[in-house]
C-alpha cells in the first residue's frame, strides 16, 4: 500500500496559498487543489451539478447552462443553512477524489491545498498542516485590489472564515506572506520546508 506523506496547505482568503503552492510545484511536488476539484465537479459535466440545481433551483443556472457561481455565492453568503447544504453536496465528493489521488501518488509527499481545511476537520487526514498567514490589513487590501471588493464586503468575506488566531493553533508550519514579503523570501522558505518534508516522508516509511 502506498503511504505518501500529506501536507495540508491552508490559510485565510487572499493569504497567498496559490503562490506558495506554485513554488512547491516548481520543485516537482504534486499539488492537489480542493478548489480546482470543486470547480470541476460543479461544472455542467460534473457529478455535483444536477444535485446543486435540484436543491437550489434553475435560477442558479446561467445563460451558458453553467452554474452562475456569483449568484450561488450570494445565496449561501447570506444563509448559513443553505451554505451547509451546498457544502454537504460538494465536500464528500471533493474529499473522495483527494483520497483517490493521494493513494495513487508516487511522490514522496503531496501538497493538498484546502482553504477550509480546519473548518471541515480535514487536518485529521493530513500528516502536517502548513498555514499561509498574513494580517487582516493585507487580506483586505488584496481582496479589494484582486477581486474589486469594497472594504465592507471584503470584511464580511474574511469574517465568514475561521478566525486567524484559531487557525494558527493547528499549524505545524507557517509561512508569513505580507504585502512586503518578496518572492525570493517565499522561495527560500519553501525550499527549507521542501527539504524538511522530504526528510519527514522518508522517516514515515521506516
Amino acid at each position: 500500500m502506498n503511504r505518501s506523506f500529506k501536507i495540508g496547505l491552508t490559510g485565510g482568503i487572499a493569504s497567498g496559498k496559490t503562490t506558495v503552492a506554485n513554488l512547491f510545484s516548481d520543485l516537482g511536488i504534486k499539488i492537489i487543489d480542493a478548489d480546482e476539484i470543486a470547480h470541476s465537479i460543479t461544472s455542467k459535466q460534473g457529478s455535483a451539478y444536477n444535485k446543486i440545481v435540484k436543491h437550489f433551483g434553475e435560477d442558479v443556472i446561467g445563460s451558458d447552462k453553467e452554474l452562475d457561481r456569483k449568484k450561488l455565492r450570494t445565496i449561501i453568503f447570506n444563509n448559513s443553512e443553505l451554505r451547509k447544504d451546498l457544502e454537504q453536496i460538494i465536500h464528500p465528493e471533493v474529499h473522495s477524489i483527494i483520497n483517490k489521488q493521494t493513494f495513487e501518488s508516487q511522490e514522496p509527499y503531496q501538497i493538498i491545498v484546502i482553504p477550509l481545511l480546519i473548518e471541515t476537520g480535514y487536518q485529521n487526514f493530513v500528516d502536517r498542516v502548513l498555514i499561509i498567514d498574513c494580517s487582516l490589513k493585507t487580506q483586505l487590501t488584496r481582496l479589494m485590489n484582486r477581486d474589486d471588493e469594497k472594504l465592507e464586503s471584503a470584511r464580511k468575506i474574511v469574517a465568514n472564515q475561521i478566525e486567524r488566531k484559531e487557525r494558527l493553533k493547528f499549524a505545524d508550519d507557517i509561512i508569513e506572506n505580507e504585502k512586503k514579503t518578496s518572492i525570493s523570501v517565499l522561495k527560500k522558505k519553501v525550499q527549507q520546508l521542501h527539504n524538511n518534508y522530504l526528510e519527514l516522508s522518508e522517516n514515515s516509511l521506516i
